[in-house]
């Protein structure tokens, strides 16, 4: 079964952060699946090594010690969503 989805998102909130090591910012991000809002909180920006920027989902520590992504999304929507993210930082 092959089935679509009509799905758009909007960044809606950004925080800049300072003093959190590579930690830089969070996001907020509302993503509408044909219809059904859903809201996901704490879209990380980064700052890699060399100085530029990456926006990852939120995460959590799992029990034993693993940081494991709390949203899993399709890539094409996640790369979207980074790269408006980092637009929205900038």
């Amino acid at each position: 079964m092959n089935e679509t989805a009509t799905v758009t998102f909007t960044v809606f909130s950004m925080e800049r952060l300072h003093g959190l090591g590579r930690l830089v910012g969070l996001a907020n991000v509302e993503v509408v699946v044909d219809g059904v809002a859903i809201t996901v909180q704490g879209v990380r920006i980064l700052q890699r090594p060399n100085g530029s920027l990456a926006a990852e989902p939120p995460r959590f520590r799992h029990p034993d010690g693993r940081w494991i992504p709390s949203v899993g999304l399709p890539e094409t929507l996640s790369d979207a969503i980074a790269a408006a993210v980092l637009e929205a930082f900038r």
